[in-house]
Formats: C-alpha cells, sequence, structure tokens
C-alpha cells in the first residue's frame, strides 16, 4: 500500500462487503464531515476562552490566612500540646497520613536536626 493512500474504516469495509458501494461511500463522506466540524468546535471553544488575567482590581480577593497558626493547630490536633490530648486518636492519624504515630515521631526525632529539615 502506498502511504498516501488512506486505509478504509472498520464502517466502510463491513458495508463495501455486502455490495453496498454507494451507502459506503455514503457513510464514509459522512465520517469526514463528522470529523472536520469536530476540528472546527474544537478550535471555535479554544477561540471563546478569553486570556488568563490573573488577580484584576473587582475580582474576590485573597483570604488572608494564618500559617503559624495553621502550623500550630495541625500540631495540637494531631500530638497534642502543652499536655493536651490530640483532638484525632491513632487510627484518625494512620488514615489521613499512611504511617503510625510512632514511626512518624521516630523518624522526626532522627530528622529534626538535620539542616535540610529545619
Amino acid at each position: 500500500m502506498e502511504p498516501d493512500e488512506e486505509e478504509p474504516c472498520a464502517i466502510a469495509v463491513l458495508l463495501s462487503e455486502d455490495d453496498g458501494a454507494a451507502s459506503c461511500a455514503a457513510v464514509q463522506a459522512h465520517v469526514a464531515a463528522l470529523m472536520k466540524l469536530q476540528v472546527r468546535v474544537s478550535a471555535w471553544r479554544i477561540s471563546r476562552r478569553g486570556p488568563y488575567r490573573g488577580s484584576l482590581p473587582g475580582r474576590r480577593p485573597n483570604k488572608q490566612r494564618d500559617f503559624d497558626a495553621g502550623l500550630n493547630n495541625i500540631l495540637r490536633d494531631y500530638f497534642g500540646v502543652d499536655g493536651q490530648d490530640p483532638v484525632y486518636n491513632e487510627h484518625n492519624f494512620q488514615t489521613r497520613f499512611r504511617v503510625p504515630r510512632a514511626a512518624f515521631r521516630r523518624f522526626y526525632s532522627e530528622v529534626k536536626d538535620t539542616l535540610f529539615f529545619r
């Protein structure tokens, strides 16, 4: 087969076996038209998207988050702080972090003083 020849689609092959050459040609033309339409619709959808403009005046402002308080809340909830018991039990910890709390504490005590994890 030459490289510029197109292979007939499976539907066209099935229809041509029944000597339905006219219906085979109609199906091929219909499939080709649908493929061209799909390309045009895709290009149209892309053209409708406006350019990304990021943060602009009048849009919703960023939420003010207190990240230091968030870290303290996580420590309080999962490890307990100032002699308080943790809010979440061992099962909740293991479900969320996929490691037992004891293994996490052992790993943390090993790496907490290394420069990379400070």
